[in-house]
């Protein structure tokens, strides 16, 4: 997958995406990172880099998608835009701290920040649309496959969803990973070598029909 190159601006947004790790409406999001104009808003969701759609009282709300997730992951270690303003450059340097802590001690950004992050003071105000707010199960595990990932294809555990998923029904998130391993670049399969399966691993597995499947893994496509 390539990496976009984005504005400050833009860049800003989508660590303040990853940071909420939940779907955010413009209101609450403009307190909390540059304006999202539209030109920026059409071409982070032309990149598949956000998803956005519109609410209640025409406001847009937004969320990171797991190319999102995963152009947040690879920003970590890379330089501030070119053109940054000093609050720029010193988010990039705060999100480098974050990039090293991660790697001394070989964590996740979904670890760090979650896959669903707390509400704002503004979402406590009663919604006509309950549940608005609430991340698809499938768009969490494939945010959660990619930020517990170095990259597309490469297989996670089982065992790693779950823990990352903690708290999430064991019986919905199996149906979830059953329907999506259904879909074009996504494998559900069992570990060949059983013996290399500690018992949490053999206990996470997933069955599809007759197998107990242990791994997980969702290609660029």
């Amino acid at each position: 997958m390539d990496h976009p190159q984005l504005t400050p601006s833009e860049s800003a947004v989508l660590f303040v995406l990853m940071a909420e790790a939940r779907e955010v409406r413009n209101p609450d999001l403009a307190a909390l990172a540059p304006d999202l104009k539209k030109p920026s808003r059409d071409k982070l969701n032309r990149l598949g880099l956000i998803e956005s759609r519109k609410g209640s009282r025409n406001a847009f709300s937004h969320s990171l998608t797991d190319r999102g997730w995963a152009w947040c992951a690879r920003e970590l270690s890379a330089a501030p835009p070119p053109k940054s303003l000093p609050p720029i450059r010193a988010l990039y340097a705060v999100m480098a701290g974050v990039g090293r802590y991660l790697a001394a001690s070989d964590l996740r950004l979904h670890e760090v920040f979650g896959v669903a992050g707390g509400g704002s003071a503004a979402e406590a105000e009663p919604s006509a649309e309950p549940s608005a707010d609430a991340v698809p199960l499938d768009q969490r595990i494939r945010a959660t496959y990619h930020a517990v990932t170095s990259g597309p294809g490469r297989w996670v555990g089982v065992l790693a969803l779950r823990q990352a998923l903690a708290g999430i029904d064991r019986s919905e998130l199996d149906a979830v990973l059953v329907a999506l391993q259904r879909e074009p670049g996504v494998s559900l399969i069992p570990q060949e070598d059983q013996m290399l399966l500690t018992d949490d691993e053999r206990q996470a597995s997933v069955r599809v029909g007759t197998q107990d499947c242990h791994l997980f893994a969702i290609e660029d496509v």
